[in-house]
């Protein structure tokens, strides 16, 4: 019944480490009902959507029109050539404090060439940050970076934005040229057509509800 997308990721090359309750009032029982009827409603139709379910970790990147492309500037630096897991909190990536007003880009990372690598090291303390966070880019030898535009346009990553799905926008469960579910594989199983989340069965609007199954529209 789900639909996958067909080219699969490449294995991961090994990255280099560089008292009591007050008694509930009617009208909450009203809105608790009510909450009940709209997460049966949207497990209905992501069930009985047409996307494909494509499993991928989300990534993202800084973005400053206003910063001139220069390889040597730390600035452009970790807008043009380093990311970022998704979820990963801002203070672990030892970043200026002026980063959080810059525009965030997301996507996802498709089948890596074999003639480049995904480098990954740990952020170190700076700029009054703890830093520990986890960051990549891709290269293709120890002195040679690749920009994420030339990872874009070599269609080693694609971009894409996350749909809120609310009940004007519901078409998009139909849609499959443009949008798609993203799951990611290290959080969320799936065997005999069930999912787990932490080895427990769970059902689709209780991982879209918990972020754990995202609308995504792909460019």
């Amino acid at each position: 019944m789900f639909k996958w997308f067909l080219s699969k990721k490449k294995e991961s090359k090994s990255s280099e480490k560089f008292e009591c309750a007050e008694e509930p009032k009617p009208t909450e029982k009203t809105v608790s009902a009510q909450n009940k009827f709209d997460t049966n409603k949207m497990d209905w139709l992501i069930n009985d959507s047409l996307l494909a379910f494509m499993p991928r970790e989300l990534f993202m990147h800084y973005s400053d029109a206003n910063t001139a492309p220069d390889p040597q500037d730390p600035s452009w630096q970790n807008q043009g050539l380093y990311f970022w897991k998704e979820k990963e909190a801002f203070e672990n990536k030892s970043l200026p404090e002026f980063f959080e007003t810059m525009d965030q880009k997301l996507f996802i990372i498709n089948e890596v060439p074999d003639y480049i690598s995904l480098v990954s090291g740990k952020a170190m303390p700076w700029f009054g940050m703890p830093g520990g966070g986890e960051k990549f880019f891709f290269r293709y030898d120890e002195t040679t970076p690749v920009t994420l535009e030339e990872a874009h346009k070599l269609n080693i990553i694609n971009y894409v934005e996350i749909v809120e799905l609310n009940l004007d926008n519901l078409s998009v469960l139909n849609d499959r040229d443009n949008y798609c579910f993203l799951i990611d594989p290290y959080e969320v199983k799936y065997e005999d057509q069930l999912f787990y989340l932490n080895g427990e069965k769970i059902s689709l609007a209780e991982l879209y509800q918990k972020k754990k199954l995202l609308v995504l529209s792909v460019e």
